[in-house]
């Protein structure tokens, strides 16, 4: 549980840190730009009541920078989710809780944006 409220904190801290506050003040944006290159998470929406064993896409998405580009999918509870930039994952299959989904793509130049989310895993 230790380990999970330090990563919970990190998450928080480099939220804060990077300006990653939505219209509703929840902590999390679905989108982010460093340095040209723009990162944004297209689902599930902010806020998300996530249940069952139907497994939910999350899509996110990388412009600008130079192509090609890497993705990393992480939650603030369960660490690295994917390498992709979309996967599926039932809820089931994740921790309970509210928690940040964080998605950081690195483009062909090395620049690097991220856009988060929180969701709540019932």
């Amino acid at each position: 549980m230790r380990g999970r409220a330090i990563s919970i904190l990190i998450c928080l801290a480099a939220c804060l840190v990077s300006g990653c506050m939505d219209k509703a003040g929840d902590g999390a944006s679905p989108e982010g730009s460093a340095s040209g290159l723009t990162v944004a998470i297209t689902s599930p929406a902010t806020g998300s009541l996530l249940s069952g064993d139907e497994p939910i896409r999350f899509e996110g998405e990388a412009t600008g920078g130079r192509k090609p580009y890497a993705y990393r999918w992480s939650s603030s509870l369960d660490g690295t989710l994917s390498t992709k930039s979309s996967f599926e994952a039932p809820p089931s299959e994740m921790s309970r809780g509210r928690y940040v989904v964080t998605l950081t793509a690195t483009d062909g130049a090395g620049a690097r944006g991220e856009a988060s989310i929180t969701v709540t895993v019932l």
